[in-house]
């Protein structure tokens, strides 16, 4: 690589790098530079490196360059660099994802251009921009994504986590159903994530039912023998390597149901308990299957995190829970919220009976769980006593509000509504009244500070708005009808124009296996 020098250069010999990273350039922000340009000057040049057509291609700066286009600039101040395809590459890159303002698709883009362009391993990119492999491996999983969810992640409308989970799904039309349902149903990233992890990512070998049995469902194959399975129809699945994916999520989930049944009844009558699923999802991580620290329980095939040893606690309990030993250990079934089956223990049985075979890790445990629970007993007991104290408070200022019709109380109203509602409608009713949005503290403050009529507004829309997101629309809303009439508002007409979308989507399949 060849010193740089510091040259004039005609704005048309230079020419836009095809590998630059940032493809989206905001009118605004250039229209602001291009102003600072013009009265300060270029401060920072241009970097570019010489091509066979005696043309320059910008390897950094190319924001710079437009805005000197902009303001009809002739030449353009430049660092002149020889510089090889693979070295301008990886200069582009790491400008740009260092920078702020890249969104995350032309960053996955550009990273992809220093691997194939720049022939990188993972780990040499990983170096060059300076972060992990881990994280340069789940952005190169966007370039996978559908075009809608790139649109979506480059607006704004899906978070980079939230492509990330769908990236992970092995089919190509899969990944296309799941973002559509994510965008049409608004879902969080914990909502996709749980979607994903429960019926799409099915790698054959992390299943917890048997892939050999063929008596899960009715009139249907074992996994092993399935021709849904990848291995077994390569030609139909040429673009997936792995022979172990389940390219049938229905059925997939169909045989996962029928095997927790069958576990169920096989523990019930063993003396075992079995959690429901709305008790376990207390108890587990959102969108995993490891327990939360806080649970009352502990898996018994998770390692001990009070034992240095780093042993699991069916190794540790191995002859309590022998069944002619008489132990008092109760053991519990449950599944967790992506869908694995886990033999549980309450915490406190089992460092008991860890402190009583003499383990001393047990006995310190087991007297900071005592105290632990000591501590959320007062806790509980003080919110108790402060709700009480509070709905007291309620119930004198509603008998007070019944008589007081003169006391505008609105503004009040507003701001409970915003506490309740879901951040998602809020940001999406403040947008729509172009009111300002801050932290929720700050949006409450902005909407108790605004005159009476756009509160009356805000509170409408947002109530409303609420109640649409709630529920699964099978026509107009009773109470949003009543509104309209109240209003004098035309709502037959916007009836008779659902109608019809109503009556083909009941003429539409179901998927089952599914959330609804």
């Amino acid at each position: 690589m060849n010193d740089s020098c510091l040259k004039l250069i005609p704005i048309d010999q230079i020419v836009p790098s095809p590998h630059n990273p940032r493809k989206s350039f905001s009118d605004e922000e250039l229209e602001e530079l291009a102003q600072s340009i013009e009265r300060h000057g270029l401060i920072h040049p241009i970097l570019v490196t010489p091509r066979e057509d005696r043309s320059y291609q910008i390897v950094a700066g190319e924001r710079r360059w437009r805005a000197c286009r902009r303001i009809k600039r002739a030449t353009v101040e430049c660092f002149v660099r020889e510089l090889d395809e693979k070295t301008a590459i990886s200069i582009a890159v790491m400008e740009n994802v260092q920078r702020s303002g890249l969104n995350p698709i032309e960053e996955a883009a550009g990273l992809q251009a220093l691997i194939d362009v720049g022939k990188m391993s993972l780990r040499e990119a990983a170096s060059v921009v300076g972060k992990g492999r881990d994280y340069i491996a789940r952005m190169l999983s966007l370039n996978r994504l559908p075009e809608a969810a790139k649109e979506a992640i480059r607006t704004g409308r899906m978070g980079r986590r939230t492509g990330w989970y769908i990236a992970r799904i092995p089919l190509a039309e899969l990944r296309s159903l799941v973002t559509s349902e994510a965008l049409t149903k608004r879902l969080s990233t914990a909502e996709v994530a749980k979607l994903v992890l429960e019926h799409y990512l099915l790698d054959l070998r992390k299943a917890d039912f048997p892939l050999h049995s063929q008596d899960l469902l009715p009139d249907t194959p074992s996994c092993l023998d399935c021709p849904r399975r990848t291995g077994n129809a390569p030609d139909l699945y040429s673009d997936i390597a792995d022979p172990m994916v389940c390219t049938d999520p229905d059925c997939f989930a169909r045989k996962r149901e029928a095997d927790w049944n069958r576990r169920c009844r096989k523990a019930q009558a063993e003396g075992k308990e079995v959690l429901s699923d709305k008790e376990a999802v207390d108890e587990f991580v959102l969108g995993t299957a490891q327990l939360m620290q806080e649970s009352r329980y502990i898996d018994l095939e998770a390692k001990c995190p009070w034992d240095h040893a780093g042993r699991r606690w069916s190794s540790l309990l191995a002859e309590e829970l022998q069944r002619d030993n008489g132990s008092k250990l109760r053991l519990y079934l449950a599944r967790s919220p992506v869908g694995t089956i886990h033999q549980l223990l309450l915490k406190e049985e089992a460092l008991l009976a860890l402190k009583r075979r003499g383990h001393s890790f047990a006995r310190k445990a087991h007297a900071a769980l005592s105290e632990e629970s000591i501590r959320k007993q007062n806790e509980k007991q003080r919110t108790e006593f402060i709700r009480m104290s509070c709905r007291s408070f309620v119930s004198q200022a509603s008998q007070r509000a019944a008589e007081r019709t003169d006391v505008d109380l609105s503004d009040l109203f507003l701001g409970c509504v915003l506490r309740l509602v879901p951040r998602l409608v809020v940001c999406d009713v403040f947008e729509r009244h172009s009111e300002k949005l801050g932290t929720h503290e700050e949006t409450v403050e902005i909407a108790l500070s605004l005159d009476p009529s756009r509160q009356r507004a805000l509170l409408v829309d947002l109530l409303f708005s609420a109640e649409l997101e709630a529920e699964r629309l099978q026509r107009v809303p009773d109470l949003l009808r009543k509104l309209c009439e109240r209003l004098e508002i035309d709502v037959e007409s916007v009836c008779r124009e659902v109608e019809p979308v109503l009556a083909m989507d009941k003429g539409l399949p179901q998927r089952s296996g599914r959330p609804p």
